[in-house]
Order: structure tokens, then C-alpha cells, then sequence
């Protein structure tokens, strides 16, 4: 590429160049590399991304799926390997990367070491154990953030809890998130925090490499967390990143705006849940006043066939009825007596010596009133007395006779 001061190039042409440089060059053909993987990532296709680093620099780093039939392990973050490659660049990036042919697995890495020691070491101080966590409020007022308070992490929390609920109050306690300061600022953050009295507290942190989040592992910083009397939700790095400050908080999420959706409750989702409550209330309510209103109604009929003028119409009535059935009875006595009265005196009438006397008899007396029926109860001169049907006759016997047959 001539050097004109007239001659403008693109950037395509300049990594172009860049890169036919890097591949012509006799040492970055072919070289091996020492170093401590971080920030690996195994891709849907089978490659391998990471960055190889040592206390001075990082290196990134990539073996395509086609070179890792000789790979005999699992790459992780933390060990310490020699890669063998080329390095080149990455046009579209304008990125110098190592393409990975060979990666020989040597131990592992002093951080991943570390790492390891201390989480052992805390593992069995039990501070990690499921017992400890403390459940995280379904609806907090006052949720306290530590972060920086530039990180974009921020901004996330924040735009996530205004969609959700506006009127919930965060409390930020802004520390470093990275570096040697980093341990002690977050410290000093949660005790600031925990004079403000919040219902939960959130630690973020957005992504990085492994060295930029190995502070989240300082034994400090993890004490803290695990002794923190109030909820804690762990948000550090991306999915993949693990920290000891993941397994001592309350619940770990993968992202700062995962763990305002987990603190901040949706106000829209209550509302609705309120609503549907109020739905359901009133369906009940209508029941209950609907039940209530035929209890009242039953109730009242029942009252009202108790009731002392009700109780005394219907006697009234019955008593009517009575009355009538008694008068019935009474006429129907009295005309089957007055018939009975009829015959009785007809044939009493038809039976009666008056009757006879009708006839033509006569009843005959003497003068002691005694009835004289037979021929010799009569003496001649003997006084008599003749009752007739319309009189008496006094006589006077001149003989008497009786039947000779």
C-alpha cells in the first residue's frame, strides 16, 4: 500500500492490509501461547471462544469446530494452557484475534485456584447452604441498588421498575464494581444501605471478563452478602458467569434488568389480579345477598303463618266452618227428630184411647174412676161413667149379661 498524502482508503481496505500483514509475518504464522482462560464460550456450531490472559494482558482467542477433533478436555474458565495458532485479524471487527489450532491443558489458572480455595473454604462454613436464603418480598416498597452509578446496569433497573411500578422507591448506594477498590466499596455500600431500611436489596454488575469480575469473589464482599439481614438478589455479569457472590445472596438472576423484575412487583399485573378479585367478590356477594334474600323471604312467610291475627282469621274461618257444620248438623238432627216426633205421635195418636173413642168406643168407669171392662164387673144399680169422644155420661146399670160363646 503506497503512501500518498492524497489517497484516501475504507476501513475494509485498512483491515485488509492490517491483516495481510499479520499473515505474512514469520512469527504470528504459527506460535504457541501461555496463559489462563476466561470468558469461554462454547457457540450452537461447535467453536470455542475465549480469551487467553495473563497478569499484563488478555489475548482473544478462537478454535472453529473443525480444528477440536484433537481437543481432549472441556475448556473452562480458570486453566492455565498453551494454545497454538496463527494470529490474525478479524476484518469486520478491525480485531486482532489467535486462531487456535492445538490447545495443550497445563493446570489450573492462580485465580480459578483461588476461586476454588475460598468457595471450599466457605462451602464449609455452610454459608452457601439453601437453609440460610431468605425469600425474596413479593411486594417491595423500597428496593436498594448497589452499582456504579454510571453502569448501564443502572439504567436498566430503573427502566424496568418505572414499566412496572412507578411508585416504587429505589435507593441507590453507588461503589466501584471492578478492581482492587471494589470489595470494600461494596461493603460500605450495604451498610448505607441497610440505615435506608429497604425490602430488598439488588448487587448488579454488567458483563466482563473473568479477571474484571473475579472481585465479586473476595471474601468480604461474600461475608457481607450472606450475613445481610435483608433479601438479597445477586445480578453480576452475564448467565455463563458464576461468582462466590452468586451462591451467598438469596436467589442469583442473570441479568440487572432480570433482577428488577424479580424485585419490583408489576403495579398493571396487581391491578388486573385486583380487578379479577373484585369480579369474583361480587359474583360471591350477589350469591350470598341472593341466598340471604330467599332465607329473608322464607323466613318472613313462615313469621307471617305465626302470625297471632293470621293464626286467629284462620280460627275464625275454622270456627266458621264449624258453625256451619254444627247448624247443619243441628237441622239435620232436628228434622230426622221432628220425623221420628211425627210418626211416633201418629202412631201414638192411632194407638190412643181417644182415638178409639173416635171411633165409637167408649171407656166405662165405676164411681172410684176404676175402668170396668168385663160384663161382671157391673152390678145392676151401679152408678157408671161413659167417657165418649167428645164427653163424659153418667148412667145407671139395669142388668148385665155376658157372651155365651
Amino acid at each position: 500500500m503506497t503512501n500518498t498524502s492524497n489517497k484516501v482508503y475504507t476501513v475494509s481496505q485498512i483491515n485488509a492490509y492490517i491483516k495481510r500483514i499479520f499473515e505474512t509475518n514469520g512469527p504470528l504464522r504459527y506460535v504457541s501461547i501461555n496463559g489462563e482462560v476466561s470468558n469461554c464460550k462454547y457457540s450452537d456450531a461447535g467453536h470455542i471462544y475465549f480469551t487467553l490472559k495473563d497478569k499484563g494482558g488478555q489475548l482473544a482467542c478462537a478454535m472453529f469446530a473443525g480444528r477440536r477433533a484433537g481437543l481432549s478436555f472441556v475448556l473452562k474458565d480458570g486453566m492455565s494452557v498453551v494454545v497454538s495458532g496463527q494470529i490474525s485479524v478479524y476484518e469486520r471487527d478491525g480485531k486482532y484475534m489467535m486462531y487456535a489450532d492445538r490447545i495443550e491443558q497445563e493446570g489450573l489458572g492462580a485465580l480459578y485456584e483461588e476461586f476454588e480455595r475460598l468457595k471450599a473454604k466457605l462451602s464449609a462454613e455452610r454459608l452457601f447452604d439453601p437453609d440460610r436464603k431468605k425469600e425474596i418480598p413479593a411486594f417491595s416498597n423500597r428496593i436498594g441498588v448497589v452499582t456504579a452509578r454510571t453502569a448501564a446496569a443502572l439504567q436498566d433497573i430503573m427502566r424496568i421498575s418505572r414499566s412496572r411500578n412507578p411508585y416504587a422507591q429505589l435507593i441507590l448506594s453507588p461503589a466501584v464494581v471492578q478492581g482492587a477498590e471494589a470489595p470494600e466499596s461494596v461493603c460500605r455500600a450495604l451498610r448505607r444501605l441497610l440505615a435506608e431500611e429497604p425490602d430488598v436489596i439488588i448487587i448488579a454488575r454488567g458483563g466482563g471478563s473473568y479477571e474484571d469480575l473475579f472481585c465479586f469473589n473476595d471474601e468480604r464482599i461474600v461475608r457481607a452478602v450472606a450475613d445481610c439481614p435483608v433479601p438479597v438478589i445477586s445480578a453480576i455479569g452475564h448467565e455463563t458467569d458464576t461468582t462466590l457472590i452468586d451462591l451467598a445472596a438469596d436467589i442469583r438472576v442473570p441479568t440487572p434488568t432480570a433482577a428488577a423484575a424479580l424485585a419490583v412487583f408489576d403495579l398493571s399485573a396487581v391491578d388486573e389480579k385486583l380487578g379479577l378479585y373484585r369480579m369474583r367478590l361480587g359474583r360471591v356477594m350477589n350469591d350470598r345477598i341472593t341466598l340471604m334474600r330467599h332465607r329473608h323471604e322464607a323466613l318472613k312467610a313462615k313469621v307471617a303463618s305465626h302470625d297471632p291475627s293470621r293464626v286467629l282469621d284462620n280460627m275464625r274461618i275454622r270456627l266458621d266452618g264449624l258453625d256451619g257444620r254444627v247448624k247443619q248438623a243441628f237441622e239435620s238432627k232436628r228434622s230426622n227428630t221432628l220425623q221420628r216426633l211425627q210418626r211416633v205421635t201418629e202412631l201414638l195418636k192411632a194407638r190412643s184411647p181417644l182415638g178409639m173413642l173416635e171411633k165409637g168406643f167408649s171407656y166405662v168407669t165405676d164411681e172410684k174412676g176404676r175402668n170396668l171392662s168385663k160384663a161382671h164387673q157391673f152390678k145392676a144399680g151401679q152408678n157408671i161413667s161413659l167417657r165418649v169422644s167428645d164427653g163424659n155420661v153418667s148412667a145407671v146399670v139395669s142388668d148385665t149379661s155376658t157372651d155365651k160363646s
